[in-house]
């Protein structure tokens, strides 16, 4: 695999990109992480493997590639972000359905 290390520091704009897009990383599932791997992966990125885990350098990631992983990280936190409104929703049905069924019992018993 060709060696496509960039030394030229990057832009303050892509640079800080690139820290938000490592510090979501970290909030992902292993199964999300997971498949930002099989991103790089199919990408032809460089990156290695020890017993501490996979790494790669997101500064030297080709620009498609990292825009690949933004879409897919939001994706992410889009779903996620639904599925805490879906929760919360079912909640308060829940509670409401709780309350109503208690109403019912104290007026059944007056």
């Amino acid at each position: 695999m060709k060696d496509r290390m960039n030394t030229a520091p990057l832009p303050q704009k892509e640079y800080e990109e690139r820290k938000l897009f490592l510090e979501q990383l970290q909030i992902l599932s292993r199964n999300e992480q997971e498949e930002i791997f099989r991103i790089i992966k199919r990408n032809n990125e460089i990156w290695s493997e020890n017993s501490n885990g996979i790494f790669f350098d997101v500064a030297s990631l080709q620009e498609n590639t990292f825009r690949r992983l933004q879409e897919f990280i939001q994706f992410c936190l889009e779903n996620r972000r639904e599925q805490d409104e879906r929760i919360r929703q079912m909640n308060e049905l829940r509670a409401e359905a709780e309350a109503e069924l208690i109403a019912q019992g104290a007026g059944q018993r007056a």
